[in-house]
C-alpha cells in the first residue's frame, strides 16, 4: 500500500470522479458502524481484488466484542493511534447450556472461560447474528500490538481481534475478497444473544469533512 493509492482513493470519493485504476464502491453509503467507527467506503480497485475504505474512530471508540474477519486486509494509520489485541481462539461445537465466561466484561485482561459464537453475515442495511450452532470459544492467549499515526499493518483472514482507538483517529483500509460468507463474534455472559443490529446512515456533510480531514492528515 502506498501513499499513491490512499491519496488516490481519498480524492476520487470526495470528487466522485475515478481514474481508471479506481471505481466506485459497490455500496457508497457511509455508516457509524455499530463498533464505534464511521465506515465511509471509498473505492475499490479496477481488477475487484480489494475494497477501500476510510475508518474514523469515535470517542472511546473500542470493539464490543472479539471478533474475526472473513477477509484479509491491509490499514494504514493516517491520523492518531489504533490499538489491536490479537487473539489466540479455539472454537468447538457447543452444547445447549448456557453461555459465558469468568472475570466479568469489557476486560482483555479477564478473556478467559468459554464463550458463545455468533456467525455474522451483513445484510441490507443490518449486521445480522447467528448463534443457532451452539459454537463454543476459548480464548487461549493474547497480545496487543500498537500503531501511530504513520503505521502500516495487516490482518489475515479469520483472526480474532478486538481494536481500540483514540478519538479522531484515522485508518485507510484495503480489504480483500471474502474467503467465506460469515464472520464471527464471541459474545460473553452478560451480552443479550443479538439478532441484528441496524446501520446508521452518515449524512453527505460529514462525509466530505472526514474526506477533506483525510487529506489534510496525509500531507
Amino acid at each position: 500500500m502506498c501513499d499513491e493509492l490512499v491519496g488516490a482513493a481519498l480524492l476520487a470519493a470526495l470528487e466522485q470522479r475515478f481514474a481508471d485504476d479506481l471505481r466506485p464502491p459497490l455500496e457508497p453509503q457511509a455508516i457509524i458502524h455499530p463498533n464505534g467507527f464511521v465506515k465511509l467506503p471509498l473505492a475499490r480497485t479496477a481488477g475487484g481484488a480489494a475494497r477501500l475504505f476510510l475508518h474514523v474512530w469515535q470517542a472511546g471508540s473500542a470493539d464490543a466484542d472479539v471478533h474475526d474477519h472473513r477477509w484479509a486486509f491491509a490499514s494504514a494509520v493516517l491520523r492518531g493511534e489504533l490499538s489491536h489485541t490479537l487473539m489466540d481462539v479455539t472454537v468447538t461445537p457447543g452444547s445447549a447450556g448456557g453461555r459465558g465466561r469468568e472475570g466479568g466484561r469489557g476486560r482483555d485482561e479477564h478473556l478467559t472461560g468459554a464463550f458463545a459464537v455468533a456467525r455474522y453475515r451483513p445484510g441490507v442495511g443490518t449486521h445480522c447474528f447467528d448463534v443457532s450452532r451452539r459454537e463454543r470459544a476459548v480464548v487461549n492467549h493474547r497480545r496487543t500490538h500498537v500503531f501511530p499515526a504513520g503505521r502500516r499493518y495487516g490482518m489475515e483472514a479469520f483472526v480474532f481481534h478486538r481494536a481500540h482507538a483514540l478519538a479522531g483517529a484515522m485508518t485507510f483500509v484495503a480489504r480483500g475478497l471474502p474467503q467465506r460468507p460469515y464472520a464471527r463474534v464471541l459474545l460473553d455472559d452478560e451480552t443479550s444473544t443479538p439478532v441484528t443490529k441496524p446501520w446508521r446512515p452518515l449524512d453527505a456533510v460529514e462525509r466530505r469533512q472526514h474526506l477533506r480531514d483525510a487529506l489534510e492528515a496525509l500531507g
